[in-house]
């Protein structure tokens, strides 16, 4: 079975998400820390790794759909590392905390027959 690129990376990224779900889980040494140096205190949910996972691969699309000078050999390996540094920046700053709670809002008015139309 061939995969290409795009494939490879979004493996990648789903492994390293799961990495990231289990370190931040035991709290063990060697776990995911932040800028500020302090472990990561709450663990992603499954929506938001997989929505930062999405952001993380068209963060790596939209990088390489374009033209730049002076790339060299390592190109691919320096996307690789921002694109990764990207996805975890989106996990360490809670940036996606308004959609996950615009999605449970919605999510509750459509079980509490707010879109009802009958």
């Amino acid at each position: 079975m061939k995969i290409n690129k795009s494939q490879l990376r979004r493996l990648i990224a789903e492994e390293r998400a799961k990495l990231v779900r289990e370190q931040a889980g035991s709290g063990a040494p060697g776990g995911i820390v932040p800028k500020d140096g302090q472990t990561i205190g709450q663990m992603p949910s499954e929506l938001e790794e997989q929505l930062a996972m999405e952001m993380q691969y068209y963060f790596q699309e939209a990088i390489e759909a374009e033209e730049y000078d002076g790339t060299g050999p390592t190109w691919d390996k320096e996307v690789m590392t921002a694109s990764n540094a990207f996805y975890q920046g989106i996990i360490d700053s809670g940036a996606l905390k308004s959609i996950l709670e615009l999605w449970a809002g919605v999510e509750d008015g459509l079980h509490n027959g707010e879109y009802y139309s009958g």
